[in-house]
């Protein structure tokens, strides 16, 4: 702000001496009007020793004690100021040739309004300069790097870097609601099959596959999970989780499993990367319905030929009664072959114990228990020794078991941020379990745990599943692509490579989309404080499946990245001394730790050293937590409000 009653016309070349206004202080200030390059601008600024003092004291001041004070000052500082002024000059005239040589664009209106605003420090004005200088070139070469890797880095290319966009393959897809007879029609082709992989989304699934297709099939079959392998000698087919695709091996059938994963906001990447690569002549697609717009977009932009094989349920699937009025009354109504659905470990573990209160034998399964855990609780259902399920939405994929009704206790569903109601396709898929074929000869039941649920179980088990969306589908940034991006930058952050491959890929019609999951971002940058880190190194630590908001195997993380960081072997110091007086907490996240540790052994076996001591350490741990599961006593923490049970959760509309 500058002070009107000392300012007066003065000509272009003409120095001024000024009072200006700035940060509430009053400043003897230099200005002069001046032409660099054609372009014409005003300067006004000061100097730190040229305060003239605050206004409020100022404006106490005669006139005659102000032109005093700026006389005096003028006579102390005037000569340094217009030297100042000078330099600035000088300072702003190597700018704009600066700008000028290297087709540089700066914002001379901002530039020239900060020149004459009276708030320049005159001595810091070279800084500034400079500062803009390094940013607009950065600026140019942000630009650069993105074209660049716009260019180079083309996710419509994405199928042409499989081995797989080079022979002939057909899609079937097996298409039906749960219940359907999909993943039998699949086993069958697997058994005939001169060599074949089966890719589910769980290891439990794979485990499951593994399992049905040795005993029940007679094939030789292999396990092959991030964590886990099973090698069967002479096998011709595996069971894997989605991620471990081998886009190398040539096989003739390829199943992948819950193909409208497709959609899953985390993990549809692998679902896409499955299509494109699985290296089959035969890829079956097993699913809902509702993926069939997705499969034959797919289809179509791969130039492959596509079979659809719809499917019906084998057992009718109705709606039936809620159990009661109020959860308690619906716990007593509890029969043999129901599954209890809650939302989270908590609720799980609580009603768990309600019901043993009420003298019923109970199985649980929740999401953070092991798949070989979540097997032993299923066999203990499968086979009687449990009349009940209490179980969470970790059933809605795989697990063949002898339900009879689910019950749902809660339509609502916590995602980290808030409570939602659950969706048409998860209520669906989690209800179908009900009423497997060649369990029972019932028909299967779904209800809800009081009106309040039934209500909604109704109006969602009638509504149709949405479509899965025909294009978007994810591509994930691997190795090759990060690789590419570091050559064209120059730069080894992971984080800054991941932003880039998002930022900038490609997507052309938008048909293939990149994604980098939250969380590993937020790794990435941890990561890249440990600077002897490679990058090959950083990424398989920020992909490694240890969950971020459990404390203790966050920390354990971070651990093995600080010891990787300094070339330190990576050894089993995280077990607890005793599984045997273990809780049942502390057993599920050591099984859970070791799991990981194995995961990090197949793929740095360098560092991960204890590898087969991991193996022979998971065993009694996992039977620690089978044990307090299997246990009569309390496992969870209790509490409920006011007559309503912990493990139950009114509606909010």
């Amino acid at each position: 702000m500058i002070d009107a009653d000392a300012s007066t016309h003065s000509p272009a070349t003409d120095l001024r001496i000024t009072r200006t206004l700035s940060s509430n202080r009053v400043w003897l200030a230099a200005g002069r009007r001046a032409a660099v390059l054609g372009e014409a601008f005003r300067l006004l600024g000061y100097l730190p020793e040229t305060c003239l003092g605050q206004q409020v004291q100022w404006r106490r001041l005669s006139e005659d004690a102000r032109n005093a004070a700026e006389q005096a000052m003028l006579g102390a500082q005037g000569a340094k100021l217009e030297q100042a002024l000078e330099s600035a000059l000088a300072e702003i005239a190597a700018y704009l040739e600066a700008c000028a040589a290297e087709k540089l664009q700066p914002n001379l209106r901002k530039l020239r309004e900060r020149w004459a605003s009276g708030e320049m420090e005159l001595g810091k004005v070279g800084i500034e300069l400079r500062q803009s200088l390094n940013d607009m070139r950065a600026q140019r070469r942000h630009r650069d790097l993105a074209e660049q890797i716009g260019r180079s880095v083309k996710l419509s290319d994405y199928p042409d870097t499989y081995p797989a966009r080079r022979r002939t393959r057909k899609l079937i897809a097996v298409l039906g609601p749960t219940n359907s007879g999909k993943t039998h029609d699949a086993f069958e082709r697997l058994a005939v099959a001169s060599s074949g992989v089966y890719l589910g989304p769980l290891r439990l699934l794979a485990l499951e596959a593994f399992t049905r297709l040795n005993e029940e099939f007679c094939v030789r079959a292999s396990l092959l999970t991030g964590e886990e392998r099973r090698i069967v000698e002479g096998s011709r087919v595996t069971a894997s989780t989605i991620e471990m695709l081998d886009p190398v091996r040539e096989v003739e059938v390829a199943v992948i499993d819950e193909i409208q994963m497709l959609s899953d906001p985390d993990r549809g990447w692998a679902w896409t990367q499955a299509v494109v690569g699985a290296n089959a002549r035969e890829v079956w697609l097993l699913g809902a319905s509702s993926a069939e717009p997705a499969i034959v977009a797919l289809a179509a932009r791969l130039g492959l030929t596509l079979e659809i094989r719809r499917k019906t349920r084998k057992h009718p699937l109705v709606v039936g009664e809620a159990l009661a009025s109020n959860p308690g009354g619906a716990l007593r109504r509890a029969k043999p072959g129901d599954a209890f659905i809650v939302f989270s470990r908590r609720d799980a573990l609580n009603l768990r114990d309600d019901l043993l209160g009420l003298g019923k034998s109970v199985a649980c399964i929740y999401g953070a228990l092991s798949p070989e855990v979540r097997e032993r609780e299923a066999h203990r259902f499968a086979d009687g020794d449990a009349d009940i399920l209490v179980a969470t939405d970790a059933i809605g994929m795989g697990l063949n078991l002898p339900i009879q009704r689910v019950v749902f206790t809660a339509v609502q569903k916590y995602d980290g941020v808030k409570r939602g109601d659950l969706s048409v396709s998860l209520l669906q898929q989690i209800g179908g379990r009900a009423g497997r074929f060649g369990h029972r000869d019932e028909e299967g039941v779904v209800a809800g745990l009081t009106p309040n649920e039934h209500r909604v179980v109704v109006a969602l088990m009638k509504s149709p599943q949405p479509p899965v969306e025909a294009s978007g589908f994810q591509i994930t940034a691997g190795t090759a692509y990060l690789e590419q991006i570091a050559e064209m930058s120059g730069d080894n952050r992971l984080e800054a490579l991941l932003s880039l491959f998002m930022l900038h890929a490609d997507c052309g019609d938008g048909f293939f989309t990149p994604y980098v999951p939250e969380e590993q971002l937020a790794r990435a940058a941890q990561l890249d404080r440990l600077k002897k880190l490679s990058l090959p190194l950083k990424h398989v630590f920020s992909m490694a499946p240890m969950a971020s908001q459990n404390e203790t195997i966050d920390g354990v993380w971070r651990a093995w990245a600080y010891a990787a960081n300094q070339g330190k072997r990576i050894t089993l110091d995280f077990l607890p001394k005793s599984a045997r007086k273990a809780s049942l907490e502390e057993a599920e996240t050591t099984v859970r730790l070791l799991a990981a540790y194995r995961w990090f052994g197949y793929r740095l076996p360098e560092l991960f050293v204890d590898y087969e001591l991991a193996d022979e350490h998971l065993a009694p741990w996992i039977g620690a937590v089978d044990g307090h599961l299997r246990s009569r006593y309390k496992q969870g923490v209790g509490g409920g409000r006011k007559g309503i049970p912990s493990w139950y959760w009114p509606r909010k509309s």
